[in-house]
């Protein structure tokens, strides 16, 4: 698959890479065109610096005594537990953190601000400068009001129709039931934007471009409804999940 061109497709990779959802060979192979592209790499280190201030708004979540005794036990088996282990401030804080389940976007900023483990040198490369700027995009994450956990990542370019759907978490899907993605204007009543694919990736045909539809929307949300969807043009069932609707640019 070549990106290269393919403006859209760079900014949604970037974001899957930013959040940590991006995993295994494409992650690998994403990491060696941001190698080769200066400004594939401008990307991903902005949706970086956009999405790292997220994780001061999550409150850390202390983990099961369960886990520390089996970790301890664990340890002890080894031998390799060094004197004072159980004492350091920094090692409590990233068990914690791995413990905790937190939301993607959370785990992806501290693992990208971390210092990584040193690396063979890669051969020389050359860069080629950015050729413009990035595109402007609508982007939203909507989360479970109840864990805060994110489930689905939104996101459209300024001008085009295609408003492309990343499921974070595929156990979100109800048997027998549609999952209806909703726009929340600031005034008037919500706007479907059409049902949500049980894919991991998925993509919906907005009625006009993205600074047509959602210009005016400052949020997003999912209701579920009967299978096929909301028979009355409006949210018949529970809204299961929002967020707010951001404008990149």
């Amino acid at each position: 698959m070549k990106i290269n061109g393919k403006s859209e497709l760079q900014e949604r990779l970037a974001a899957e890479y930013a959040l940590g959802t991006l995993r295994g060979a494409a992650r690998r192979r994403f990491e060696r065109w941001m190698r080769e592209d200066a400004s594939l790499a401008l990307t991903v280190l902005r949706w970086q610096s956009r999405l790292a201030p997220m994780a001061e708004a999550v409150a850390p979540v202390a983990p099961p005594a369960r886990v520390w005794r089996a970790i301890r036990e664990r340890l002890a088996a080894s031998g390799t537990a060094p004197r004072g282990l159980w004492d350091r401030v920094a090692f409590w804080r990233a068990l914690g953190l791995a413990a905790s389940g937190m939301a993607a976007v959370l785990l992806a900023a501290t693992v990208l601000l971390a210092p990584q483990s040193p690396q063979p040198a890669p051969p020389p490369v050359v860069l080629r400068a950015p050729s413009g700027e990035i595109p402007a995009s609508y982007l939203a994450l909507l989360s479970d009001p109840k864990t805060q956990k994110p489930v689905l990542l939104v996101s459209a370019g300024r001008q085009s129709d295609q408003l492309w759907v990343k499921t974070l978490d595929p156990s979100i899907h109800v048997a027998e039931k549609s999952l209806e993605l909703w726009a929340l204007p600031k005034d008037g009543a919500p706007k479907s934007l059409g049902l949500l694919s049980a894919a991991d990736k998925g993509m919906l045909k907005l009625a006009a471009a993205a600074d047509q539809s959602l210009a005016e929307v400052p949020a997003l949300a999912v209701s579920l409804e009967p299978r096929g969807g909301s028979p009355t043009g409006a949210p018949t069932g529970p809204v299961l999940f929002s967020g707010p609707c951001i404008k990149y640019w």
